[in-house]
């Protein structure tokens, strides 16, 4: 944002020669009717493009159970009993082994994750006057640690200190892996300074639970700041420091930084990491980089590594935001032919796939697999699924989908509404789309600003409803940042606004914040720029239509019926207007910007393609991995479908009927099973030829003859 405001001054002195000042005009937000609003809800200029993307599932570290002396799993075993008497069995086993039996029962219980029972043996050795130690502390700072309660990690350490006991560097590493679990960085790097100013030598298990907690805080420059305190000390980085401090690399969105790291990392002689390169790929994933991610992927191949399932999750998913939707399917089967555990997250990113390449045949195929493999679909997955209808235009598939959310116990969340509004703004549905705005209200689902987007896009033909539902949206704060004003110029910033959300803040920005300004005659002769931010590079590019369709291509046909001319501009993200022109205008209607309404909607009937239904080639893959015989490309009668089927053929249809002539006829019309199930409309997507439809029955035989052989291939 600074560099954008710097931007301003900057052409505005080149314009009279003058010399750039060392302190630019920063401006001020100015959108009337948001004084009241939050100001955490609006997205931030600039940022906006990260909103949507789905965060990588954190890997759990689960800790492999240590092997423990059988007289220890006695004990414990004892401890966890429902009416054990913890006095009796302690005083016992205190009697028996002393003090490093106590220890060793701390221990054990760290490793199963009781911290509750290990907080009552903490209480008896109280409650009997034991003597604790180091050792005792340490195996009880490790308990929090592994439940996950820093806190009490950090009050134990204060009270060694009340207590004159030394701490060791087992002490500072379990608290330290402490707050690393939370991502709790600042607490980490004191600990870490503390150790420096008490001469306690800090090892490579030390420094990695640091960069680690610099990983969840992501703040990746403090990670790389305390790897080169490593190497300052000349510790060794182990290969889980260089993983660490990628996968800070990658929370923090800095994909050169990773491939500089990992380019280090096998400078060090360490060969194919799993992990490393799979955060490595996840980070180029979020800087949209799917050429290198795919490089990478293939290089880890070569040299001999396995790809993990979160590895190809990682892949997939920068394939598919990269566009490369059939290439993210390719690596989806080669992940089902190598049998890697296909997960909720992999079927995630392959649905995701689907949406880009408008394929909705093949997403309901998946959630179909997906029923097929016992995986539990979840309100990520729904909301993929309706975010591909939603591109497909398949709004009554859409609709369905969400009643199937409920039937199988998953409860539509905010994106899926907002998917579905989406649905109908994409199909012209205006009335349903208020209906779902509406129904957000009665079902407790709170709004966002993608939800106004959506509802904006849906009921842009009605100009007024448009203004109160933005305004709506500015005193909720969704809209809070969307003007800004400085000593010499204006701003409109629509960066994070969709189609129909754009179009009405122009309306409302000309209404409530221009015109207002140039009527007063003091603001009016300062002001030397009038700037409408539509967006370009990454903020539009991924969302680009065919012909041209965009915010800036509507801005300008809607300045066109305004009588409002814009000016050069080097920067195509940005739009000035000229504002003589606005001032003329103003002249010519009494004071007032008037918008030929009639003009502009037969400009949006001809010359815009936003709502144009996509013609795109449904391609189905056959599932791989699955057996031939439970995963039929024409079967009708799968448990999925089976609700949808009574729905549209009768209660009875499935009684006493020859199925295979309506299976041949539905496959015939191009449309296989999804139209069946789904209930779409029977019109003909496709001309399949004649010599077409027989390969494709040829095919389907030798496909059934080698499933009923057993061949699983």
């Amino acid at each position: 944002q600074g560099k954008k405001m710097t931007d301003h001054s900057r052409d505005l002195m080149e314009e009279n020669g003058e010399r750039a000042s060392p302190k630019p005009d920063y401006g001020q937000i100015h959108v009337p009717g948001a004084e009241c609003a939050p100001k955490d809800l609006a997205p931030q200029p600039l940022d906006h493009f990260k909103r949507g993307y789905r965060e990588r599932a954190a890997l759990r570290i689960r800790e492999k159970m240590v092997d423990e002396p059988a007289l220890h799993v006695n004990v414990v075993d004892r401890l966890m009993q429902h009416d054990v008497d913890i006095f009796t069995v302690m005083t016992q086993w205190y009697e028996q082994e002393g003090g490093k039996g106590i220890t060793a029962v701390i221990a054990a219980l760290a490793r199963r994750q009781k911290p509750r029972i290990a907080s009552m043996v903490w209480k008896w050795m109280d409650d009997v006057g034991m003597e604790k130690n180091v050792f005792h502390f340490n195996a009880m700072i490790s308990v929090y640690e592994k439940s996950i309660e820093w806190k009490k990690a950090i009050d134990l350490m204060e009270e060694m200190d009340r207590q004159g006991i030394s701490k060791n560097e087992v002490t500072y590493s379990s608290a330290i892996s402490a707050c690393e679990k939370v991502g709790n960085w600042t607490m980490a790097l004191d600990l870490l300074d503390k150790m420096k100013k008490e001469g306690i030598g800090r090892t490579a298990i030390v420094y990695n639970a640091a960069i680690s907690s610099c990983e969840k805080g992501m703040v990746p420059q403090k990670a790389l700041a305390i790897f080169e305190d490593m190497k300052a000390d000349k510790v060794e980085p182990t290969v889980v420091t260089y993983s660490a401090l990628i996968s800070a690399c990658e929370k923090g969105q800095q994909w050169k930084l990773a491939l500089k790291v990992l380019d280090e990392m096998k400078a060090a002689g360490f060969g194919p990491n799993v992990i490393a390169y799979s955060a490595a790929i996840s980070a180029l994933s979020k800087g949209q980089q799917w050429e290198i991610a795919l490089e990478l992927f293939r290089e880890l191949q070569r040299m001999g590594g396995k790809p993990s399932v979160v590895t190809y999750n990682a892949t997939m998913t920068a394939l598919e935001k990269g566009l490369q939707w059939e290439r993210a399917l390719d690596l989806f089967d080669e992940m089902k032919e190598k049998r890697l555990p296909i997960t909720v997250v992999s079927f995630g990113s392959a649905i995701s796939a689907c949406e880009k390449g408008y394929q909705w045949k093949q997403c309901l195929d998946y959630l179909d697999e997906m029923s097929d493999r016992g995986i539990s679909k979840n309100v990520i997955i729904f909301g993929a699924a309706m975010s591909c209808m939603e591109k497909a235009c398949k709004p009554e598939i859409a609709f369905q989908l969400m009643d199937r959310m409920q039937m199988e116990g998953v409860q539509p969340n905010v994106h899926i509404y907002n998917s579905a509004i989406s649905v109908c703004a994409r199909c012209n549905l205006k009335d349903k789309g208020m209906t779902l705005f509406q129904k957000m209200d009665r079902n407790c689902v709170k709004k966002d600003v993608v939800t106004y987007n959506a509802i904006l896009d849906c009921v842009a033909s009605d100009a007024e409803l448009s203004l109160v539902l933005f305004k709506e949206g500015v005193e909720k704060g969704y809209y809070a940042k969307v003007s800004r004003v400085g000593a010499q110029w204006l701003e409109l910033d629509l960066h994070f606004l969709s189609m129909g959300a754009g179009e009405t803040a122009l309306r409302w920005w000309f209404r409530e914040c221009l015109v207002p300004t140039l009527k007063d005659a003091a603001k009016r002769d300062n002001i030397r720029a009038i700037d409408i931010v539509t967006g370009y590079g990454k903020t539009r590019l991924r969302g680009a239509r065919h012909g041209g369709d965009g915010m800036r291509k509507r801005v300008h046909a809607m300045l066109r019926f305004m009588n409002v001319s814009p000016t050069e501009q080097r920067n195509k993200g940005r739009i000035r207007i000229d504002k003589a022109s606005v001032l003329k205008a103003l002249d010519d209607n009494g004071g007032r910007i008037v918008l030929d309404e009639d003009g502009y909607r037969r400009f949006k009937e001809e010359e815009t393609t936003a709502n144009e239904i996509p013609v795109v080639q449904q391609i189905r893959r056959r599932p791989v991995g699955l057996h031939p015989a439970n995963y039929d490309m024409n079967r009708v009668d799968d448990p999925y479908s089976r609700g949808y089927e009574r729905e549209f053929h009768g209660p009875n249809w499935n009684r006493g009927h020859d199925h295979s002539k309506y299976r041949e006829e539905m496959f015939d019309r191009g449309h296989g099973r999804a139209e069946a199930r789904y209930g779409g409309s029977r019109e003909r997507d496709y001309d399949f030829d004649r010599e077409r439809r027989s390969r494709h029955r040829r095919e389907d035989d030798r496909y059934n003859e080698r499933s009923r052989d057993g061949d699983r291939s």
